[in-house]
């Protein structure tokens, strides 16, 4: 590498990152085949090396392979969102720490612009230090785009002689990873464009880089000639610092079993509004509308699915009056006669608090300012003793309609109950 100072993009990349959760707070899982499943256990979602090892597929059907699971003492582990949504944030803490230049990919995923040196040292450095702060392994590719980052952080993932991390030296070290990399595996050329390019007789992404701008762009826009360039070491793909903007917010998940109970669609539709006008109420955002909908299986031979979308009379995050527009909405859509698998709403249409005109015809005894309170006075309690201390009536008690998860792990780090509990 040269001694002077380089720009470069750094992707760190947890790996098998719910596997990894799990496998903090149980070490006996190590090296052991894992997976984790969807919501209701029904699909498989994430493996661990040695399950991949099983030829167990991503995405699976976990009944299917319910018998292999026993047979190959596979050890299986509902979803645990609250565990894993913890560990991500304190990985990327971690994270922000080396660079103020960062960006939150995903859950499991960020991007670094850092100079420096020596760009492996640095990488190392990163490396030890979240798996010694959060005991959470990661990979990291090096590149000078975001594109080559992502190229060499799929090698670091895949190449055990790596130890995780690699990084692009030069030009003809860049243009020999190249030739060997299909353009299927190009970060953002889906199916459908790499057929093109195939067609074409482009096979790698190293002869994809080489072709010329105006025929790149006639087949995929812009978006794809961007992506060229980044292959050719011309940043075109900033970092977002800042969130983007969020425009909607969806809470939706299907149900343990499927019910025709119109209170149990009322209930779960209300539970799913409250948590999500909690999180919009973190953001100081406002929804205007909301969209309710439901549907049975898709699978049966009478499949029903509808849904309706309603105007607040103002934008507003009081989760009394939404949840009873919501359930509104649900009665004008519900059907007698269905098993319903799944009830939801979104939330639209969202303004800053403050920079909406407040409706002239609103009742006068409204107290804007007391429903505020209550709402902030209900969030600051659930944030404090989690797991919904707090909650509204029209969210029910014993919440029948749950999701399925018959193998899920404590809350180690987010409930005071659950803390590991170490014998001596």
């Amino acid at each position: 590498m040269s001694s002077t100072k380089q720009s470069n993009y750094y992707l760190i990349d947890c790996n098998q990152f719910y596997v990894s959760c799990e496998q903090v707070f149980n070490p006996k899982l190590k090296d052991q085949p894992v997976v984790v499943l969807s919501n209701n256990d029904g699909c498989i979602v994430a493996r661990s090396k040695q399950a991949k090892a099983l030829n167990i597929p991503m995405g699976a059907p976990f009944y299917q392979y319910a018998e292999l699971f026993k047979k190959k003492r596979v050890f299986v582990c509902s979803s645990n969102y609250a565990l894993y949504g913890d560990l991500s944030q304190r990985v990327m803490s971690v994270l922000s720490r080396f660079s103020p230049h960062f960006e939150e990919y995903s859950i499991d995923e960020a991007f670094l612009l850092l100079e420096s040196e020596d760009p492996l040292k640095i990488a190392q450095e990163i490396q030890q230090t979240v798996l010694k702060w959060t005991g959470i392994p990661v990979s990291i590719g090096i590149g000078p785009t975001k594109t080559l980052a992502k190229v060499a952080n799929d090698i670091a993932k895949n190449t055990p002689s790596s130890q995780g991390i690699f990084a692009f030296k030069d030009k003809e070290h860049i243009d020999a990873i190249l030739k060997t990399l299909p353009v299927q595996d190009i970060w953002g050329v889906g199916p459908r464009l790499s057929k093109t390019l195939n067609a074409a007789g482009i096979r790698h992404a190293g002869a994809f880089k080489e072709a010329p701008d105006l025929w790149i762009k006639q087949q995929g826009s812009v978006t794809l000639l961007r992506t060229a360039w980044e292959l050719r070491s011309i940043p075109c793909l900033s970092l977002q610092e800042l969130p983007v903007p969020r425009l909607s917010i969806t809470r939706s998940r299907s149900f343990g079993k499927p019910t025709s109970d119109w209170n149990d669609l009322a209930e779960a539709l209300c539970s799913y509004a409250a948590t999500a006008l909690s999180d919009l109420r973190s953001e100081h955002l406002l929804p205007s509308f909301l969209t309710v909908f439901l549907m049975t299986s898709a699978f049966i031979k009478e499949a029903y699915h509808n849904s309706i979308t309603l105007t607040l009379t103002e934008p507003t995050s009081y989760t009394p009056t939404v949840t009873s527009a919501a359930k509104d909405g649900l009665r004008k859509i519900y059907r007698k006669g269905y098993l319903y698998k799944k009830v939801g709403i979104i939330l639209g249409g969202l303004l800053a608090e403050g920079s909406y005109q407040p409706d002239l015809f609103s009742s006068p005894t409204k107290n804007t300012a007391k429903q505020a309170k209550a709402m902030q006075l209900c969030d600051t309690i659930n944030q404090r003793y989690q797991n919904k201390a707090l909650r509204f009536a029209s969210e029910g008690i014993a919440q029948s309609w749950q999701m399925q998860r018959c193998n899920v792990s404590p809350r180690f780090t987010t409930a005071w109950k659950e803390l590991l509990t170490i014998r001596i």
